[in-house]
């Protein structure tokens, strides 16, 4: 996850995320707290673009990750991940339950 993004291509800090239930979990991987830093409801999530890392954010990056641009009620997120678990967030996101009202914006 970018928790910072004033510097061009600094502000990644390694993590792990979880799908709970309708939530995306992020734990910070080099931190004592046991709990998720950070909580995405799935209805609030939706996938804005996706680029190739730049020159200073593959640095900080694993080879062949992509950057993922998602928008969120509180602002933009930039999530980095593989393929593959890039193409496992895109189902989660789109396989909500049944019933589920695709043109309302989400309730709270």
């Amino acid at each position: 996850v970018r928790v910072r993004s004033q510097v061009a291509g600094r502000g990644w800090v390694l993590g792990l995320g979880r799908y709970h239930g309708d939530q995306l979990q992020w734990f910070r991987i080099f931190s004592p707290w046991p709990r998720p830093r950070r909580c995405w409801a799935r209805v609030d999530l939706s996938i804005t673009g996706q680029r190739e890392p730049t020159d200073p954010e593959s640095f900080a990056l694993y080879s062949g990750h992509r950057i993922i641009e998602c928008s969120t009620p509180a602002g933009p997120v930039q999530l980095a991940m593989s393929q593959s678990a890039l193409t496992g967030f895109s189902a989660w996101l789109e396989a909500r339950p049944p019933g589920t009202d695709w043109d309302q914006p989400p309730s709270r």
